[in-house]
């Protein structure tokens, strides 16, 4: 137990079992001096006999536990049994009361959280792969907690919400995530959470509290100045100065991402059906026609924060936009394109319901959102309904509504940190699909057909391959015997090399030099970064290609090399005549 755990221990222990400890030895002292001075028989010379102090320490050991030998050593007077009838009843007595305090002792919040501390800190040092320390684990951190376990990334969990760290244990994650009920603010919860460790290889913040994250964040790069820190905000103030502690620090705005989503959503369908089909959303596939929606007026109901960063963002685009808000100081500036007035059937109708092409339910009250919807769609039918949920937990709800698309918040964020971590070279990607959509949609339709013809199917493994001795030792071997070994020919099929497995590499990455869809014929080099788009099932069969020497060997030449000693020279032989 480390030092502070045994002094806060011992603590908890003292000062709860002192009272206990006193009235116990001065009991026992009582009886035991009362058992000394009390006359017994006389022994055979007529003298009168007296217990020792150890014979009465014996007799007391057993009679108080109500053991009971009899009377030992000799037997007893009257005078010793009336005294050991009192001591007797006494004695059980501060034994019922001392165990009563023990078992308080063991059910003291504060000694069961001391030990807990404990337990974790030993669990955590005795971790032998690289994890993420998550502070905070509301309905963001549990869905990005799911998508890291279940990408081989483990993780540690700091939450303040003891019935969070209870619900973490119920998670069926692919992996054990350890958690503590603590604050992260604390900075001795974060060294307990190994944050100086080295297999500490990120902190990611993403409690709702503003000044926390930003407490927990300038304490991360104090503790590790090197590491990399991923931080939600949405106040532009704490942003720049969670930014501001400089080194490898991510800020994530909900609101923001938000607001880009419904953006992709209305202005380019076929970017945020890529995104969904890549993030693995369920029954997202890349097989149905993708028409953008059709222009006009649209209605966004709540103008808070969230609603100010998806009126602008939609404003910057040109959208005819009618805000419904009940609050007057939230539309004092924008009070020509705002009802003011609860979202119900009545103002919506004086924001245009009946002309209008679509409708943002946008607040952070779920029930407000679904029952807006429903009101605005029985007025309305033709209505293109965008939903914001804000619990995970009503989820059901939600599927059950009749609305056309859901964005949940805590989800959008987890499945963009999740990217952020293990598929960073995915933001180039996007980035390069955006320019063809405003130079060049057919390049993108291409993309999106190859995509689907090439892989397929729902939920695609997206995963970034380094070229080094580690993760691709087979390529390694034969770069060092320099050999060349185009991208190509590392996802060839082994039981046909004139085919390719079901993928598509993305990204190339060579020092700053990004190329996006690379061509096959792209020489590999020792430190090259290349980002899959695979079936599931198919990355096994690449990983051996990478890893097996004699696989990629054939893959590279056509021939199946010789395997051993004896067949390697027997081929030698045959070759030399």
């Amino acid at each position: 137990m480390s030092d502070s755990s045994l002094g806060r221990v011992s603590f908890i222990v003292l000062r709860h079992m002192r009272t206990p400890i006193i009235v116990f030895i001065c009991v026992y002292a009582i009886c035991i001096l009362g058992m000394v001075l009390v006359p017994g028989l006389p022994d055979a010379n007529g003298q009168t006999t007296y217990m020792s102090f150890f014979h009465a320490y014996y007799f007391l050991a057993y009679t108080a536990t109500t053991t009971g030998f009899g009377e030992l050593p000799t037997a007893f007077s009257n005078a010793q049994r009336v005294w050991a009838i009192c001591c007797l009843y006494i004695s059980v007595i501060t034994w019922l009361y001392t165990v009563g305090k023990i078992i308080s002792l063991l059910r003291n919040p504060y000694l069961q959280s001391a030990f807990a501390e404990e337990k974790f800190t030993r669990a955590v040092r005795k971790k032998t792969n690289d994890y993420y320390l998550v502070c905070g684990f509301g309905d963001t951190g549990s869905l990005l907690l799911r998508g890291l376990t279940e990408a081989g990334y483990s993780a540690v969990v700091l939450e303040l919400d003891d019935e969070r760290i209870k619900a973490l244990d119920l998670r069926d994650y692919p992996a054990k995530v350890l958690g503590l009920c603590a604050d992260a603010t604390v900075p001795r919860y974060l060294l307990d959470a190994g944050i100086e460790s080295k297999k500490c290889i990120g902190v990611l913040i993403l409690s709702n509290d503003e000044e926390a994250n930003l407490k927990v964040a300038v304490s991360a790069r104090i503790l590790r100045p090197g590491i990399k820190i991923i931080c939600r905000s949405t106040s532009v103030d704490n942003e720049s100065e969670i930014l501001a502690i400089g080194g490898d620090t991510h800020v994530v705005d909900p609101f923001r991402v938000f607001a880009s989503y419904l953006s992709l959503i209305i202005y380019n369908p076929t970017i945020q059906t890529l995104n969904e089909w890549m993030s693995g959303e369920p029954g997202a596939k890349l097989d149905r026609n993708i028409c953008p929606l059709k222009g006009g007026k649209w209605i966004l109901c709540g103008h808070g924060r969230m609603g100010r960063v998806v009126y602008k963002e939609l404003t910057e685009r040109e959208v005819d936009i009618t805000v419904v808000e009940p609050l007057v100081e939230n539309i004092e500036d924008i009070a020509d394109h705002a009802v003011l007035g609860r979202a119900n059937l009545e103002n919506l109708k004086r924001a245009g319901l009946s002309d209008c092409v679509g409708i943002i339910a946008g607040t952070n009250n779920d029930t407000f959102n679904l029952s807006m919807v429903h009101q605005a769609n029985r007025a309305n039918s033709s209505l293109f309904s965008i939903v914001r949920q804000n619990r995970h937990t009503n989820e059901i709800l939600f599927k059950r509504a009749d609305v056309n698309f859901i964005l949940q918040p805590s989800l959008v964020i987890a499945r963009m940190v999740l990217f952020m971590l293990t598929a960073p070279l995915l933001k180039s990607f996007f980035t390069h699909l955006r320019l063809l959509y405003e130079n060049d949609p057919s390049r993108l339709a291409d993309i999106t057909n190859k995509l689907e013809l090439e892989v397929g199917g729902e939920s695609p493994t997206i995963k970034t391959y380094i070229i080094g001795q580690n993760i691709t030792p087979a390529v390694c071997q034969k770069l060092s015997e320099r050999a060349i070994v185009c991208l190509g020919d590392i996802y060839r099929d082994p039981s046909g090399r004139d085919s390719f497995l079901k993928m598509v590499p993305l990204v190339h990455r060579r020092g700053k030099t990004i190329k996006v869809l690379p061509p096959n014929d792209l020489a590999l080099m020792e430190g090259d970064e290349i980002l899959f788009c695979m079936r599931p099932e198919h990355k096994v069969l690449l990983e051996a290609n990478l890893l097996n020497a004699y696989t990629l060997d054939y893959l590279l030449t056509g021939v199946e090399p010789a395997r051993g000693a004896f067949f390697r020279w027997l081929e030698t032989r045959n070759t030399a005549n």
